[in-house]
């Protein structure tokens, strides 16, 4: 905003052209100038005798240089009294200023209809006083009323004058008693500021408001008690004399002038607003009018000569009273991690650096077009004092939204989220209508606070304040100070915040911001048209005047000579402060800080001090020198380590924590800190602080390593290793947070966080390992850690997951391990478990601290070194038959709600990113698994890839629909406009440097992207003839490789684009995917071949034979960070990993996943694998070859399954052709796989037991190459075939069972067929049954053995005479293929299940339906029974459940029993009908109670025990009754009960956990139970420990 003086000064006719009604004398012209689109000026007419000369002149306030100056010339018709108007012209006013001289005018050339003219004007920028003193003149000429009773009079007419005139003659009074305030500016410094700020923003109102035709009555009436209050400010000498006893009601009364100014300001249209807010406001005239009041209550304040504190009446003030009581708790999660900063800095002294303050804040007042105002400067320079001055003098307008300060070892206050939640919480607690919308915000996702940061802006800070803005009365003001102290990995967030998200939020949020110029700042902020940056520049009088009136105020405590120091010493000083105001704040400090005995010989040292070029540094080293005795071994010994505690901690600590962690037991620290006020901020009892940046560089980078204070970096951090390892053995303990229950998450415990633990511990806690990572290896300190970990490692856990700090502490023991590895073999293997542990029960130990013991403790690995050191302590856990090792599978993702197609690392291994087919891209922390916020949201189709950028800052994604987008990994926000392409995007990949992107299109083509500018780099690669579905740079960048489904494997130059070779020896098939060794010189694929290839990159060469191990094709293909290992995922849901020089398998595949594999890849550091599947999980796995494969080391999926008739042994089909019999009692496989079709390459498809268990059948496909027969083989109980193959079905056998006596057995086929057979010769009985129309998919005996039923895909139930003549019928009314039938046991009815998802019961006799069909299942039907006494019946489905139902009412029985993570493809009743037996495709059994009308309870030793139990004893099972969760999945890992979360599973147990009803589950390798018998949970959890 600036003051400015326009003159019209004369007019040039250089063509007239009156017109045929008008004489050919000289044009009477006269000119109105107009000031976005307001008038300012109108000329006298003159030019009848010759050109006008005006010389007129006005002076007008600009908000912008911008703005436009509009001239137009008139001539007026005085006999016609009309006004004509000929031409006009438009300049901008900083056009204008810049042609202007001080003795010369602009000439305009003016081109109009009736001619042409030459306009002379000038403009000039005016100083302050130069705008008072004309201001003064123009009221001069006014008649200013003499007593307030006629300013107050009735607003119509005042002596005469008009309304309109009566706003000008009290706009005028007011204005005038601003500028003596302003005047006396030095007199009253407090006043000054605000006095100014006033003045200016009335004037540019005035200038506005004299030219609007209406005013409303009550802005008149507010401007004239503003008159009436300044009624002793009419004269400068008064306020002058007044001031030395009422500055604190002029300062309020100033204050108030200035909210009265904001609020006329956006009355009039001219405010942040941007137009009028009149006509928005009901309540406008309401504030108007409390102003009014408030005004006259300052008079009458001021009239008494009472000096007293009055509040301010603001608009936010009003609007609060009106929503009172409107605020709400919802702000709370705002306030977990937003704090106040850590220490205040002191004010500019009065009287210093008047010119900057008033500069920054009248900007910031200023309605402009740059919301945010940089302010740099060099170290030293007074920035953050500045920033102190600022904020409280936008305080006390009460207009101060957020004040952040950043200081280097303050990581808390640097997270961007937490300074986004300062500012949110600020601008509401300054606000009401803020605050209730923000509230509103929340209270409609109360988990926003969770989201990514650019969520957040919009949501939490951008929406609500849009909402709003309407009421916002602006400016409201956020300074964030020091920005250059943030640290790095927080510091570029934080700039990308303020360049790309704070100048979207409304014009009355306004920024400023204070940072060393450091180039990354400048770098980010010079992009941005909307930041103004203003260089800090000290002047010599500001310190002059700083260090003159120190000196004074050292004199005036010490009680010294009035002459002391003289203005030679003082000159002496100033020249050595170099225009440092830090090294005059320093030298002040030294010379008269509270321990300074003698502050004349203190001054005298340091002017005698021969200070060179590292004055800084020097002044430091006199101040540490000069208050301490360093000859003192002890204080030496303290004062070193209290200051490199200081230095070195990675938050600011009080005196009382570093004693607790150095194990000073007498206020060492605080002695010591007494004795350096010059250099260290600090009262006691309050935190430590280095008064400034640079004696933070001192001491860790000291000039004189040979000073007593000087430290060794590495020896310091052991001695702070060594003191938070103690702390911790000494206070850690059990339940140290009393957690109240363990149902309950952290986060529902109120204000648990705040739990008065000791902040030395919480210190300790969250840092040791920062501090161990640069300690040099030590004996004794790994005897500390080996004495922590191993006996209070899980009471660690309890603050690391109340503080949430679990991705921390994954760190940390990453840390820990490397600083023992090799060298005490205990902890280090203890550690290698301890970060097992975290890894896998991360997720549940960031949500709940008690689970630490309830969940991970049971559930960990028999051979846990956790387990063994900690699990006798606490014997009243839940009891489970846990595996003997951790497996490879560490977590399983969820949270998209389609197919993830695309996983990766980031490069530092902290996060990972998955694309999806539900549009989103999805950000996790490595370490916990916890999803970063929410999806990343705005692709509009299928995300087919996404990738990190090297430095881990960007992520790139590429889509169906040919978009590919760079996303920014902090802020979750799109970094420019998407890259758009004509077709489907398959690939994508960053160059090792970050500036290049390259994606393989639906087009056949490759392309290359400049990510700086957005732009194409040379033309498509072309060359491949099919879509490119993988591309990657080589390690050195200078390369590409694509691979095309077709056309192969091509190698380019990346620099040039020309294609460099083809691998023309392809796959014997199309490949899916290629990857580049870390070095380049080899290059792996993957093919629909079902192997993979290395090759040689230079030769093109294949590198070895083949590595083949899948059994379907292969999608995604990585090598390891060092090159040793591959890893490949296949379409049938493996993960394998090889090794890349013998090509040999490590391990058998990893199974987990569902569905095909989408992607993989590994850490940086190798140690992990990333998988992404189809099934729409992404899961973890420890890439060590030690780990087993599967829980148990099982690899095995059931294809089908079967029972004996005495449960004692299942059988069993897996891949497709292996066929085993299981052992229940012996928990073992009774003999190899069972042999007796054609070929090793048979398809099994189905197998039963005969009623006696002592025979069994299977059905298959036997294939060899060119021919094909479809087989039913018999085996005794042991497994040996018994004759040869029943030959005769033409195509698939689906179905066989054996007749009730065992003599015959039936089998359908594909081949539309029901073959019956002897069981003993195996000589087909009659001729085939053929009344099917398709395929036949099931059959069973009825119990008397008369009758056979078949399902089949023609959608009907056929029943059959066994024997001949087999006479049939049929029963229709299911909607698709019937997959399952079955008799019930008195052979009267049928149930039926089908791919229609519907149970049906049939009379057997008549063939009618019974009932309706029974609905519940949501996928297909694939397995029936009935209960032995036939009154219930079961089902499975590929939903993963299994059901129960009343048989009679055809109702369901209970909720359903969800626990398999597989496909249900059996199920069948026990012999006494108490349990149900249920066989899936992931490989397990389930033994269910059937008694589901009630809890089940426990099994006592009274109780029928399933002879199935006998062999593990007789463990009581509670019921975990009634999770309402998605069949066949945990919520999040949790079981729960009536919204109580009982019980957290980790990833690799929850395929096989116990899960409510469930007695048992079976896999091929072992019995899995659970026993809860002492079980303690909720409110009693914390007696699960041993009592002492």
């Amino acid at each position: 905003m600036s003051s400015l003086k326009l003159v019209v000064h004369k007019a040039e006719t250089i063509k007239w052209h009156p017109g045929p009604f008008h004489s050919n004398k000289p044009p009477n012209l006269y000119v109105k100038v107009y000031h976005n689109k307001h008038r300012l000026l109108k000329t006298r007419a003159l030019g009848r005798n010759g050109d006008p000369i005006w010389n007129s002149s006005c002076d007008f306030i600009a908000l912008a240089s911008s703005e436009i100056l509009t001239f137009r010339i008139f001539h007026c018709i005085s006999y016609l009294g009309l006004n004509m108007h000929i031409a006009e012209a438009t300049t901008s006013i900083q056009d204008l200023i810049e042609q202007s001289c001080s003795d010369q005018s602009v000439c305009l050339d003016i081109n109009g209809s009736r001619g042409k003219f030459r306009l002379y004007v000038s403009l000039e920028a005016l100083t302050v006083q130069q705008a008072v003193t004309q201001q003064t003149e123009d009221i001069s000429k006014l008649a200013i009323p003499s007593t307030t009773e006629e300013i107050l009079a009735p607003a119509e007419t005042i002596n005469g004058v008009s309304a309109s005139g009566n706003l000008s003659v009290s706009f005028n009074v007011v204005l005038s008693a601003l500028r003596n305030i302003v005047k006396v500016g030095d007199e009253l410094a407090k006043v000054h500021p605000y006095a100014n700020v006033a003045w200016k923003i009335l004037t540019g109102v005035y200038e506005v408001m004299r030219n609007q035709q209406e005013m409303d009555d009550k802005v008149i009436k507010l401007v004239e008690a503003m008159a009436k209050l300044f009624s002793f400010a009419t004269e400068a000498d008064l306020v002058l004399k007044k001031s030395k006893h009422v500055e604190q009601s002029i300062l309020n009364i100033t204050k108030q002038t200035l909210e009265c100014a904001l609020l006329i300001r956006e009355y009039s249209g001219n405010g942040f607003l941007a137009r009028s807010f009149q006509n928005f406001f009901s309540s406008t005239g309401q504030r108007i009018e409390q102003m009014t009041i408030n005004l006259l209550e300052l008079k009458d304040t001021f009239d008494r000569g009472i000096s007293i504190q009055a509040t301010v009446m603001t608009a936010q003030i009003l609007d609060r009273v009106q929503t009172l009581g409107m605020g709400s708790d919802l702000l709370s999660p705002l306030n977990l991690r937003t704090k106040t900063a850590s220490f205040v800095h002191c004010e500019c002294l009065p009287g210093t650096r008047i010119n900057i303050i008033a500069d920054i804040t009248e900007q910031l007042m200023t309605v402009s077009e740059t919301p945010i105002i940089w302010l740099s400067g060099v170290a030293g320079s007074g920035k953050s004092t500045l920033a102190t001055s600022i904020s409280e003098y936008f305080r006390s307008l009460g207009r101060l939204g957020a004040w952040i300060r950043f200081a280097r070892n303050d990581v808390e206050r640097s997270d961007p989220v937490v300074v986004l939640h300062t500012i949110v919480l600020g601008l509401a607690q300054v606000h009401p209508y803020i605050e209730q919308a923000i509230c509103k915000a929340l209270s409609c996702d109360p988990h926003l606070v969770e989201a990514p940061i650019e969520k957040q802006f919009h949501e939490l800070l951008l929406q609500p304040l849009d909402t709003v803005n309407e009421h916002l009365v602006g400016p409201f003001i956020v300074i964030i100070d020091a920005l250059d102290e943030c640290p790095q990995d927080s510091r570029r967030t934080m700039i990308n915040l303020i360049a790309d998200f704070f100048p979207k939020l409304p014009r009355a949020i306004r920024f400023f911001v204070t940072s060393r110029p450091e180039a990354d700042i400048a770098r980010g902020f010079s992009k941005v048209a909307l930041i103004y940056e203003k260089s800090l520049t000290t002047e010599s009088e500001d310190i002059s005047l700083y260090v003159r009136q120190g000196l004074d105020m050292i004199r005036q405590e010490h009680d010294l000579d009035s002459r002391w120091p003289g203005e030679k010493k003082i000159g002496h000083l100033l020249s050595l402060s170099g225009n440092l105001f830090i090294w005059a704040v320093t030298a002040l400090n030294f010379v008269g800080e509270r321990t300074a005995f003698n502050p004349p010989k203190r001054l005298d040292t340091l002017l005698e001090t021969p200070f060179r070029e590292h004055k800084l540094a020097q002044l430091y080293t006199l101040a540490l020198e000069s208050n301490a005795d360093w000859n003192d071994p002890e204080f030496k010994e303290s004062a070193k380590l209290s200051l490199a505690t200081i230095a070195l901690s990675k938050l600011p600590l009080t005196d009382n924590v570093i004693d607790s962690i150095l194990g000073f037991t007498d206020g060492s620290t605080a002695k010591v800190l007494k004795c350096f006020g010059a250099v260290i901020q600090w009262t006691p009892g309050q935190i430590a602080q280095t008064l400034h940046a640079s004696f933070g560089d001192f001491l860790l980078h000291p000039p004189n390593e040979t000073n007593p204070w000087f430290f060794q970096i590495a020896e310091a951090n052991k001695i702070l290793t060594s003191g938070c390892l103690r702390l911790l053995q000494k206070c850690l303990r059990f339940n140290i947070y009393d957690f109240p229950d363990s149902h309950l998450l952290n986060s529902e415990v109120p204000r648990l966080a705040e739990s008065p633990l000791p902040n030395g511990l919480i210190y300790a806690s969250r840092f040791w390992g920062s501090h161990l990572v640069y300690t040099e290896y030590d004996h004794h300190v790994v005897e500390l850690l080996e004495g922590f970990l191993m006996n209070k490692f899980l009471f660690w856990l309890e603050i690391i997951s109340v503080q949430q700090e679990v991705s921390s502490a994954a760190t940390t023991l990453k840390i820990a391990q490397k600083y023992v590895h090799e060298k005490t073999h205990a902890i280090a293997i203890f550690l290698q478990d301890a970060q097992k542990f975290v890894a896998v029960f991360g997720p549940v130990i960031a949500q709940s601290a008690p689970h630490i013991y309830i969940s991970g403790l049971p559930l960990t690995p028999k051979q846990s070194t956790v387990r063994g050191y900690f699990l006798s302590l606490f014997p009243h856990l839940l009891q489970y038959t846990v595996p003997s090792s951790w497996v490879k599978l560490e977590k399983v993702l969820r949270g998209h709600t389609g197919p993830v197609t695309s996983v990766a690392f980031s490069p530092d291994g902290q996060l990972i990113v998955s694309g999806s087919y539900d549009f989103t891209l999805q950000m996790w922390q490595a370490s916990s698994g916890a999803p970063v916020g929410g999806p990343l949201q705005g692709h509009r189709h299928i995300v087919h890839c996404v990738a990190f950028s090297p430095d881990g800052r960007r992520i790139v994604s590429g889509t169906v629909d040919g978009i590919v987008q760079i996303w920014d990994t902090d802020t979750g926000a799109p970094i420019g406009d998407p890259i758009r392409h004509t077709m489907s995007v398959r690939c994508v990949a960053f160059s090792p440097d970050g500036q290049r992107i390259i994606f393989g299109s639906g087009d056949n083509t490759v392309r290359i992207w400049d990510t700086v500018t957005g732009a194409p780099i040379g033309d498509p690669l072309q060359g491949h003839t099919n879509w490119v579905i993988s591309v990657t740079f080589s390690g050195d960048g200078q390369h590409i490789v694509s691979a095309s489904q077709y056309a192969g494997v091509r190698i380019w130059d990346a620099c040039t684009g020309a294609p460099v070779r083809a691998l023309f020896e392809n796959h014997d098939r199309h490949l899916d995917c290629v990857a580049f060794s870390p070095g380049g010189q080899h290059i792996v694929s993957g093919s629909y071949d079902q192997t993979v290839r290395i090759w040689d990159t230079n030769s093109g060469a294949k590198i070895g034979d083949p590595l083949r191990g899948h059994t379907s094709r292969i999608t995604s293909v990585a090598f390891s960070p060092d090159g040793q290992h591959i890893v490949s995922g296949s379409e049938g849901g493996t993960v394998l990993i090889w090794d890349a020089n013998s090509g040999a398998p490590l391990g058998n595949p990893l199974h987990g996943h569902t569905d095909g594999i989408t992607s993989v890849g590994f850490s940086p550091d190798g140690q992990h694998i990333v998988s992404g599947s189809m099934d729409g999980t992404v899961r973890i796995w420890e890439a060590s070859k030690d780990a087993p494969d599967l829980l148990h080391g099982s690899n095995i999926y059931f294809n089908c399954i079967a029972f004996s008739p005495d449960l004692q042994h299942i059988i069993y089909v897996y891949g497709g052709h292996t066929v085993r019999i299981w052992d229940v009692s012996r928990g073992s496989s009774i003999r190899d796989p069972l042999v007796g079709h054609i070929n090793d390459d048979v398809c099994v498809v189905c197998v039963a037991f005969s009623p006696g268990g002592h025979r069994i059948v299977s059905g298959s496909s036997d294939s060899t190459s060119g021919y094909s027969e479809n087989t039913v083989q018999i085996f005794d109980a042991t497994g040996a075939p018994i004759g040869n193959p029943l030959r005769g079905h033409r195509d698939l056998v689906n179905c066989v069972a054996f007749s009730p006596d065992g003599g015959r057995i039936v089998s359908v086929s594909d081949d539309k067929t029901v073959r019956i057979w002897d069981a003993n010769g195996g000589a087909p009985i009659g001729y085939p049954l053929r009344r099917h129309t398709d395929s036949v998919t099931c059959v069973a005996f009825s119990p008397d053995g008369q009758h056979i039923v078949s399902g089949s895909r023609d959608r009907t139930v056929r029943i059959w005479a066994s024997r001949w003549p087999f006479i049939s019928k049929y029963f229709e009314g299911h909607d698709n293929t019937v997959t399952s039938v079955a008799f019930s046991p008195d052979g009267q009815h049928i149930v039926s299940g089908s791919e229609d998802r519907t149970v049906r019961i049939w009379d057997a006799n008549s063939g009618a339906p019974i009932g309706n069909p029974l609905r519940g299942h949501t996928r297909v039907i694939t397995s029936v029974g009935f209960s032995p006494n036939g009154q219930h019946i079961v089902s499975g489905s590929k939903d993963q459940t299994v059901r129960l139902w009343d048989a009679v009412t055809c109702t369901p029985i209970g909720d359903p029993l969800w626990g398999h993570s597989g496909h249900v493809n059996c199920v069948a009743f026990s012999a006494d009908g108490q349990h149900i037996i249920s066989g899936s495709c992931d490989g397990t059994v389930r033994i269910w109670d059937a008694d589901l009308s009630a809890p089940a309870t426990e099994l006592t030793p009274g109780q029928p025990t399933p002879s199935v139990f006998k062999h593990i004893g007789n463990p009581p099972i509670h019921s975990l009754s009634g999770p309402s969760l998605l069949p066949g999945t945990f919520e999040n890992g949790w079981i729960s009960s009536s919204s109580s979360r009982l019980i957290w599973v980790p990833a690799f147990l929850q395929t096989n956990f116990c899960t409510p009803w469930c007695k048992l589950v079976i896999s091929p390798e072992q019995v899995m139970a659970l026993d809860l018998s002492k079980f303690v949970h909720g409110k009693e959890w914390a007696k699960c420990i041993k009592d002492d």
